[in-house]
C-alpha cells in the first residue's frame, strides 16, 4: 500500500469508487461526477497537500481528504472525508487513510494563529457500524446527530403572509447581502461558522442549486431578513424511488424570529416542488437545534427518514 495525492486525471475514478462504496454500504445517493468536481476544486482543498488516494498494488483502494474551513470567530474545524472500495475493505486502507487525514487536519489547524477552539470532524449514517468502529478507534467521539426528514407534497398548507415581510423569489445580484443575513442567522448554530464570498457563490450556484424554487424574506426596508435556498438532484430519483427537492438552508435573523418568517418560505417552497411535479421534500436538521428548527419542520409534515452521525476530535 501507498498514498499519494488525487490527480485531477483521476477525478471519475474516484467518483466510481464513491459510488461503490455508497451501494455496498446502502447510502441513497447517487453521486455525480460534477459534485466531485466541484468538492474537490473549491477554494478549502488543494489536490496536492490536502488528498490522498491509497493504492494497493498499483490499483486505487480508497480516497481521502482533508476540507478545511478556517474561520475567525466561534470555532475552526477540518473535516476528514473519504470511502475505502468494497473490494479492498479489511486490508488496512481505511485506518491508514484516516490516520493521514488526521494528521494534514491537525496541519491545517494549527497552522492559524488564532486561539479558536479547533475540532477534527468525520460523518456517517448510523446504520455503517464499520465507519463508526474506524472513527471510535482513531480516537473520535459522536458529538451531534443529524436528522434527514421528509414530507410527501401533498395536503400542503396554505400558503402565509407575515406582517411586515415580503416573501419574493431569490433575487439577481444579492447573494452578498443573503451571505451576511445567512451568516448572521447561523452565527448561534453548533458547529456553523461564517461563510466565505468564494464559498457562498459554490453554494448558491454551484451543482443542484435551484433558485428558481428558492426565496428570501424582505422588511419594509427591503433588507433581507431571512434566506430559504432549495436544491434539487434528480440523479437520485431512480434509486430513491421519489423526486425530492431538498430545503438546503433556510434562516432568520435572530431579531425577527418567532414571526413565521421561516414557517413562510418553507411552505412557499413546498408549493413550488408541487408545482414543479416534485413528489417529497427533504430536509437535514441538527436534533439539538437551539432554534427550535425540529418541532417547526414536523409541524410542518415531515417525519424522520435517516439520521448521521457526526464525531470529533479536539485539538
Amino acid at each position: 500500500m501507498r498514498l499519494r495525492p488525487i490527480e485531477r486525471s483521476e477525478l471519475a475514478q474516484v467518483r466510481d469508487l464513491h459510488q461503490r462504496s455508497f451501494n455496498h454500504d446502502g447510502v441513497p445517493e447517487v453521486l455525480s461526477l460534477d459534485e466531485v468536481e466541484e468538492e474537490l476544486d473549491d477554494e478549502h482543498v488543494v489536490l496536492e497537500s490536502d488528498t490522498r488516494v491509497a493504492e494497493i498494488d498499483g490499483e486505487i483502494a480508497g480516497t481521502c481528504w482533508a476540507y478545511h474551513l478556517p474561520s475567525e470567530t466561534k470555532e475552526e474545524r477540518c473535516y476528514v472525508i473519504g470511502e475505502v472500495d468494497p473490494a479492498y475493505r479489511g486490508r488496512g486502507a481505511g485506518r491508514e487513510l484516516l490516520a493521514w487525514g488526521v494528521g494534514r487536519a491537525t496541519e491545517l489547524l494549527t497552522s492559524s494563529a488564532n486561539d479558536l477552539p479547533k475540532f477534527i470532524r468525520v460523518d456517517a449514517f448510523d446504520f455503517i457500524e464499520d465507519a463508526h468502529r474506524l472513527y471510535a478507534r482513531m480516537g473520535f467521539e459522536p458529538v451531534r446527530y443529524m436528522e434527514e426528514l421528509l414530507r410527501p407534497l401533498d395536503d400542503l398548507p396554505p400558503l402565509r403572509d407575515v406582517d411586515g415581510i415580503r416573501i419574493v423569489p431569490w433575487p439577481d445580484g444579492r447573494d452578498e447581502e443573503i451571505r451576511l443575513e445567512k451568516n448572521a442567522a447561523f452565527a448561534d448554530h453548533w458547529g456553523s461558522t461564517p461563510t466565505s464570498p468564494e464559498h457562498w457563490k459554490t453554494v448558491v450556484h454551484g451543482y443542484g442549486s435551484r433558485l428558481d424554487l428558492s426565496y428570501v424574506a424582505l422588511d419594509g426596508d427591503d433588507n433581507v431578513v431571512g434566506h430559504c435556498l432549495n436544491k434539487r438532484f434528480p440523479e437520485d430519483d431512480e434509486l430513491i424511488g421519489r423526486s425530492d427537492a431538498w430545503i438546503d438552508s433556510v434562516g432568520t435573523l435572530a431579531d425577527w424570529r418567532g414571526r413565521g418568517i421561516a414557517t413562510a418560505m418553507m411552505i412557499r417552497s413546498l408549493h413550488a416542488f408541487a408545482a414543479d411535479e416534485l413528489t417529497h421534500a427533504s430536509i437535514g436538521v441538527d436534533s439539538a437545534n437551539p432554534t427550535g428548527a425540529a418541532e417547526l419542520y414536523r409541524n410542518l409534515g415531515f417525519e424522520p427518514n435517516q439520521r448521521t452521525i457526526t464525531h470529533q476530535i479536539q485539538i
